[in-house]
């Protein structure tokens, strides 16, 4: 490699200047190991604080278009690389690095742009992708091909939903079609990591390749059971093996991983790679699931009737970068509502790299940290079920010699360390009882994470509460996310770190109940950062109908007991097709507890305005009547909604209700309010 062409296009676009790496910029050897893939090998990568990636290729010569499209095939599958730089002594090309792979013509399909004359193009280059273009957002408005709506994650998402759909619609039960769908990716899995081979296939089954094996219902039959046997976990339990389902099922299956268009019949182009997409992706399939269920006579999905909401991969990094920021790796982690278990597998992915100290992991090192560090509650079993598949496959990634036997080999974590059952009572029998209580209490852990249900659900709701509600603890009126946050501030410690997303009307409602909950969820866990997402809802919970912050508690230690921070994340033109977050200084204030309980207005000031919008209400407060108090000099009570005045009929309009008032009886009203 002619690193001087390389270091030289590097410097002039801000990625190494003054000769050194910028913060997130990897070069080499460095760079090969922080990924694996099969034909592409970067000599440079950059990655953004949010986890977007652009790569950095370097040949001796223009590579061939078939080439790049097997690189750019892979970046795709990888999901968090928008840009794929070929750099070579005559041009450099520029490759979107989301645009979903085409069979033939993907290296033109996705080229971006092309700068024939290196020294003249450099500035260009720079303005167009440059750091600062990137960090900034210029690039994005620049280049608006590139969109997060044709990356491997909602391409996968989208065509599993549709496979899913396709099985019930042919009389398969949902749980089923789940189950069937979740054994063939991990199957498929091992497959292309090269686990189980095609002559360990051969033997097994008398094929060599998945899809003829889905095709011949007996061969399915023999394989489920080796891998039963062999993979002896949580993902093949013996009862998911003695029904196969019948072969037009195990057919649809199959044209899945053949590309075959099932209305057709024509063949297309099978884009995913399973060793190279991100295990935490294929942990959110369950929310995917969940949220594409169809719609009964126009009612909500019970995902949407739970208050569950599918949690982006943006975001669980978002809460993992700050609750896990100089720890160990020896730490415990507990999701109270895990779902598919997608905190965990990152959490997992973080613990082990931490507890490596930069070296390669050893399996004993992967595999006491699965079975001693992460747990996770979640009331449904099928979602607990994903979770304990996405951590073997996390497990098994990380993992230096995947080889089987011994590789595949697996205790069991559902009933050890994931858990079914409701979490406000999981620990009081069965499982929950011998994993959760101690002698002495409830097992402690020092970080805890998640995204529990927001919604309120009615009367029925309501009467759940009231069943485990602790007495003279301020209760949210709406809605059971704060009940959630007391219930896991049981299980921690005084070093307990949370980081954990939220409804956030309990936080900015004017209602006096829900703000002596949020403040005393607060005080009780104090200190806190309170991060609001309401920016960005309408993609980053597009199926929520109300705002989202993120509670972070006791995570800096150097944070004052009384402190609260306010970070509010604005909308970005950019944001919806990079899925990340951009934050100012501005966007940050500081209040205390004792300020919010003083003027609870002032926390929702701080997390949609900025310091003068505070200034400001320091002002009206210290120098005016509030619209109560004025109000109450006319005999009038406020309350929310239209307010009626006095029923005399010779009574004063009140300023609440100037409809139907005289211009006498207005002028009178002001008059009297002086």
């Amino acid at each position: 490699m002619n690193t001087a062409t390389l270091e030289q296009v590097l410097a002039a676009t801000g990625y190494l200047p003054d000769g050194r790496p910028a913060p997130g910029l990897r070069l080499g050897a460095e760079a090969q190991s922080s990924r694996h893939g099969r034909v592409f090998v970067p000599d440079a990568l950059w990655r953004s604080a949010s986890s977007l990636t652009v790569y950095f290729k370097f040949e001796q010569s223009a590579p061939a278009d078939d080439l790049v499209s097997q690189w750019r095939r892979e970046v795709w599958n990888e999901g968090f690389a928008p840009l794929l730089w070929v750099i070579s002594p005559q041009r450099i090309d520029l490759y979107n690095g989301f645009g979903t792979p085409a069979k033939e013509g993907d290296a033109q399909r996705h080229l971006i742009r092309r700068f024939e004359n290196i020294e003249a193009s450099l500035h260009e280059l720079d303005e167009l992708a440059g750091r600062l273009a990137i960090e900034t957002g210029q690039f994005w408005a620049q280049v608006p091909a590139i969109d997060r709506k044709t990356s491997v994650d909602q391409k996968l998402l989208s065509d599993l939903g549709c496979l899913e759909r396709d099985l019930v619609a042919g009389n398969l039960a949902r749980d089923a079609a789940q189950a069937l769908i979740g054994r063939v990716i991990f199957t498929q899995y091992l497959i292309d990591r090269e686990i189980v081979s095609a002559a360990r296939l051969k033997r097994v089954c008398g094929r060599t390749a998945l899809p003829a094996i889905l095709r011949d219902r007996p061969a399915t039959s023999k394989l489920f059971a080796w891998l039963a046997q062999t993979f002896n976990g949580d993902m093949f339990p013996p009862s998911s093996v003695k029904t196969t389902p019948a072969a037009h099922h195990l057919t649809r299956v199959a044209e899945f991983l053949e590309a075959v268009d099932p209305e057709s019949g024509q063949l297309s182009f099978f884009p995913y790679q399973f060793d190279v997409i991100p295990v935490e992706l294929i942990s959110s399939i369950y929310e995917q699931f969940a949220h594409a269920e169809p719609q009964t006579g126009g009612k909500r999905t019970e995902a949407l009737r739970n208050g569950v909401h599918y949690t982006r991969l943006s975001v669980v990094s978002l809460v993992l970068d700050e609750v896990m920021d100089g720890l160990s790796g020896r730490e415990s982690v507990l999701d109270l509502t895990c779902g598919s278990g997608v905190f965990l597998v990152e959490a997992l992915r973080r613990l082990v790299h931490l507890r490596s100290q930069g070296q390669p992991p050893t399996r004993e090192l992967i595999r006491s940290t699965l079975y001693g560090q992460v747990y996770g509650v979640d009331i449904s079993e099928a979602a607990i079920r994903v979770a304990a598949f996405s951590l073997y496959l996390a497990a098994l990634e990380l993992d230096p010699d995947p080889q089987p036997p011994q590789s595949l080999k697996f205790q069991p974590l559902i009933g050890r360390t994931l858990l079914v059952g409701d979490a406000r009572t999981v620990e009081r029998d069965g499982d929950g009882k011998a994993v959760l209580a101690t002698p002495t209490g409830l097992k402690q852990f020092d970080l805890i994470v998640g995204n529990p249900p927001w919604s309120f659900r009615g009367q029925t709701g309501t009467e759940a509460r009231r069943k485990t509600r602790v007495a003279g603890v301020p209760a949210q009126p709406r809605g059971e996310g704060l009940d959630f946050v007391l219930r896991a501030a049981e299980f921690s410690h005084e070093k307990t770190r949370f980081g954990i997303i939220l409804s956030a009307m309990p936080f900015f409602s004017r209602s006096g109940t829900g703000m002596a909950a949020a403040q005393h969820v607060m005080r009780a866990v104090a200190p806190i950062t309170l991060v609001n997402l309401s920016n960005l809802c309408s993609w980053l919970f597009a199926t929520a109908a109300m705002p989202a912050v993120v509670l972070f508690a006791r995570h800096r230690p150097k944070q004052r007991t009384d402190q609260v921070t306010v970070v509010q994340i604005p909308w970005t033109p950019s944001g919806a097709r990079t899925h990340s977050f951009e934050v100012a200084p501005s966007d940050v204030i500081t209040l205390t507890l004792d300020e919010i309980q003083e003027q609870p207005l002032k926390l929702k000031a701080a997390a949609v305005g900025r310091r003068r919008d505070l200034l400001l209400l320091d002002d009206l407060t210290s120098a005016h009547r509030n619209l109560g108090e004025q109000l109450s000099l006319l005999d009038t009570t406020f309350q929310v909604g239209l307010i009626r005045g006095p029923r005399e009929s010779d009574a004063r309009c009140s300023p609440a209700k100037r409809i139907g008032c005289t211009a006498s009886q207005r002028h009178a009203a002001l008059q009297h309010s002086r």
